[in-house]
């Protein structure tokens, strides 16, 4: 049994500009917000660009295809991000107590967490200068997950820049340095 095709959202719309023999499909939320991208090979001769906001309104069946491609590729993707930040959130429930703490651990830390755009995870960037920086990479040079012998481990980037340290910690890692973080006392 297959789902019906997810429709275009009330008051969006798809922007299609063809460019030699290809289309740019760009999808754009109610506020004019450009929400995906993507593209259709082989344009047909006779494409204009123009602003649809009903999938019906595109009359090549191919390009309507791409559209409805485009509109499942961004609920698709939206839907893993937010299982991910859910999952994210199951995993480290007390976060917002963590993150807490590690501001007062490196008084000035700035915490936040984002979402990866390609990978649709969690990541969790931590950023301090001048004393706060040396405190904060004090801390994360005792996590045991910090390094390999080979270097820095995958999904963990470390940039000093001017005084300013960011640490940049994929879900996975993040997951991990936080847990680890929790019985730090």
């Amino acid at each position: 049994m297959s789902l019906p095709p997810n429709p275009l959202p009330d008051r969006w719309t798809i922007n299609l500009h063809p460019v030699h023999n290809l289309t740019i499909l760009t999808l754009h939320d109610a506020d004019g917000m450009l929400r995906q991208v993507g593209f259709r090979p082989l344009t047909p001769p006779d494409a204009t660009e123009h602003t649809v906001r009903a999938l019906e309104e595109i009359t090549h069946a191919e390009l309507r295809a791409s559209a409805q491609g485009l509109i499942d590729t961004f609920v698709a993707r939206t839907a893993q991000a937010q299982a991910n930040a859910e999952a994210f959130g199951s995993a480290i429930a007390d976060h917002p107590r963590l993150f807490e703490r590690l501001r007062t651990t490196s008084p000035g830390c700035l915490v936040d967490l984002g979402i990866d755009d390609d990978a649709l995870t969690v990541v969790l960037e931590l950023n301090a200068e001048g004393p706060a920086a040396g405190a904060l990479l004090s801390l994360v040079a005792r996590w045991p997950g910090s390094a390999t012998p080979d270097g820095p481990a995958e999904g963990v980037d470390q940039n000093l820049d001017a005084g300013t340290l960011t640490v940049r910690l994929d879900q996975a890692r993040a997951e991990d340095f936080l847990t680890w973080y929790r019985d730090q006392h």
